[in-house]
């Protein structure tokens, strides 16, 4: 079974299979799928995505990227795909996420001994990057997804990765581990939210509101490099004996699990009457 991915600008990739049939459902023959007008109807309602209607298979997914830099991380990641050497498999570049996220920790805390060691977070960020993004991309270039197990491992590596690296940045002089867990508390609960999704929708989310991993690892650059160019007084201002990062870390993840309730309540009535019948 193939996955399908929608790119930046809502128009989808055409692949083979279930893939290509999802592009174009008169393609597809009639005893293996079937869509009629009314579920046509229904599919736009869920970000015009065509579930796929397989509820013994959980993890056989839609993959929608909608962030700022979808399109263009998309070819260069089909142009890596095409160069990576035989030797070199999926689960290969999982393993490399998984360890440049430990490169990022390691970075960011040696930090404190020397702010020359952010270079090697930033190293690390890139090895996470390229490992996390490239292995799905490559498995498809190779006609050797599986969609259960790769899922598994790839999800599973991603949530040891998300706590190495922002246990990191909590551990780095460019900001406070509350903070920094705060952050993570954050990104899991998007992360769980999106895997739900996954289950019930059969639409995997890998941006919201044009934001997606990417643009969240090019911040995570950005910030050390803003914090060495203010200084260290930016960590260490307060406010009624509080850190001031502190305080405006807690008022940004309140405004964020805000709107992750409002996009709950939403969703729930948004689907329900689809997922009801």
């Amino acid at each position: 079974m193939k996955l399908y991915q929608i790119d930046g600008h809502g128009q989808g990739i055409p692949g083979s299979g279930l893939e290509a049939a999802l592009v174009n459902p008169s393609q597809m023959q009639p005893d293996s799928f079937r869509t009629t007008s009314t579920e046509t109807a229904k599919s736009k309602e869920i970000e015009n995505v065509v579930p796929i209607d397989n509820p013994d298979q959980p993890v056989h997914h839609v993959r929608v990227n909608n962030s700022f830099l979808a399109t263009r991380e998309r070819n260069a990641l089909r142009w890596l795909a095409a160069r990576t050497p035989s030797a070199v498999t999926p689960d290969h570049l999982t393993l490399l996420g998984l360890f440049g996220a430990a490169v990022v920790m390691a970075g960011f805390a040696a930090c404190r001994v020397s702010p020359w060691f952010v270079w090697l977070a930033f190293l690390g960020l890139f090895m996470n990057w390229l490992g996390d993004s490239l292995d799905g991309t490559l498995a498809r270039y190779r006609k050797i997804e599986r969609p259960d197990f790769g899922y598994f491992l790839d999800h599973s590596c991603d949530l040891i990765s998300q706590t190495f690296i922002f246990v990191g940045l909590g551990l780095s002089p460019y900001f406070t581990l509350f903070s920094a867990l705060l952050a993570l508390s954050m990104y899991l609960l998007m992360t769980s939210f999106t895997y739900l999704k996954v289950l019930i929708l059969k639409t995997h989310h890998l941006s919201y509101y044009g934001m997606g991993a990417t643009e969240l690892r090019l911040l995570l650059i950005a910030w050390p490099l803003f914090a060495l160019w203010y200084g260290p007084s930016m960590i260490d201002a307060r406010f009624m004996g509080a850190r001031c990062i502190d305080i405006t870390i807690f008022i940004l993840s309140s405004l964020v699990f805000t709107a992750f309730m409002w996009k709950v309540w939403s969703d729930v009535r948004r689907f329900r009457p689809i997922l009801d019948k």
